[in-house]
């Protein structure tokens, strides 16, 4: 019997939801999404109750003093309750999720079962994945990675998500995702940024308040890190799973004045909210004194795909 998919969500920023209301609602595979209500301002809350009313499979969790903070996230975690669930964590800005990827995400978490502790996909923008996509597929990324969930370069500046986001979404529209799919690989003893991350109900009940003891404020370091090497059960990356995260809090503000988000919106056939892109962080003294180096500026990146090989080309040669 399958288990009953339950998507929940530290929410809620309604630019980033509005897109990724459309990729979960739209899957019968989805039975329930939970909202964690950690909303930062009260146009958010009120856009929060407006999408629970659109589906009867939303419900909004709250806690006292959820107001947008980090600290609270790990406490949401006490409603993940249902031991015939297999629960999915996403960031409220997932901006896209590859077609089929509900009930291929079932299977392949039901054939780790008992194995695996946790399921991720490969996560576009995510400093893990973004190594191991740089090592094993087919994706050439020119600049500096450090297998780190806080890399001090890819996640530490805008640089490497306003490089690559612009090629994974070409590879959307040319039907090159494969491109991008990695081997599986397990994450032992090594913070994960949990962008997205599955585990079952059951498991999470059996193992009580070792979990995620309560009062934690650090849940991504405990999850992906000390629970693992506390049980000896590695996380395991699906690497035939996409989906794309847009930013962290230390690249949003450049991110938010491309196109990148609208590009999002335009790929899954919708049209993009309204709102407000951050001014420009320029500052009057730098353009004064144009032959200094702007401070922190972060690396270089180049991302693109592989050019076909010779010999994957054979294949499409006439037989003599």
């Amino acid at each position: 019997m399958a288990p009953k998919l339950i998507i929940v969500t530290p929410a809620g920023r309604e630019k980033y939801l509005r897109l990724l209301s459309h990729h979960i609602l739209k899957s019968p595979e989805v039975a329930e999404w939970h909202l964690w209500d950690n909303c930062r301002t009260p146009s958010d809350r009120a856009y929060l109750r407006q999408l629970a009313a659109s589906d009867p499979r939303i419900q909004i969790k709250e806690l006292p003093g959820a107001n947008g903070g980090f600290g609270i996230i790990g406490e949401f975690f006490r409603f993940c309750d249902d031991p015939q669930a297999l629960y999915l964590r996403f960031d409220d800005d997932i901006v896209f999720i590859e077609d089929g990827f509900f009930p291929r995400f079932i299977e392949r978490a039901l054939g780790e079962r008992g194995k695996a502790l946790w399921f991720s996909p490969v996560i576009i923008n995510n400093a893990v994945c973004a190594t191991l996509m740089k090592h094993t597929a087919r994706v050439i990324i020119e600049g500096p990675i450090s297998c780190q969930a806080m890399c001090p370069y890819c996640w530490a500046f805008p640089n490497f998500p306003e490089a690559l986001h612009p090629v994974f979404i070409e590879a959307i529209r040319s039907n090159r995702l494969d491109d991008f799919r990695c081997p599986d690989r397990e994450v032992r003893m090594s913070r994960f940024s949990i962008n997205a991350l599955g585990f079952f109900g059951a498991e999470k009940m059996a193992l009580g308040d070792l979990f995620l003891p309560a009062g934690n404020q650090a849940e991504e370091e405990w999850l992906s890190a000390v629970l693992p090497a506390k049980l000896d059960r590695a996380g395991k990356i699906l690497g035939d799973l996409l989906v794309a995260h847009f930013s962290f809090y230390t690249q949003e503000h450049r991110l938010l004045q491309t196109n990148i988000l609208d590009a999002y919106y335009a790929v899954a056939g919708l049209p993009p909210p309204h709102y407000e892109k951050p001014r420009s962080s320029f500052r009057l003294k730098d353009w004064l004194r144009p032959w200094r180096p702007p401070k922190n500026k972060g690396p270089d990146y180049k991302v693109r795909l592989r050019e076909i090989e010779l010999r994957d080309q054979a294949d499409l040669l006439p037989a003599e």
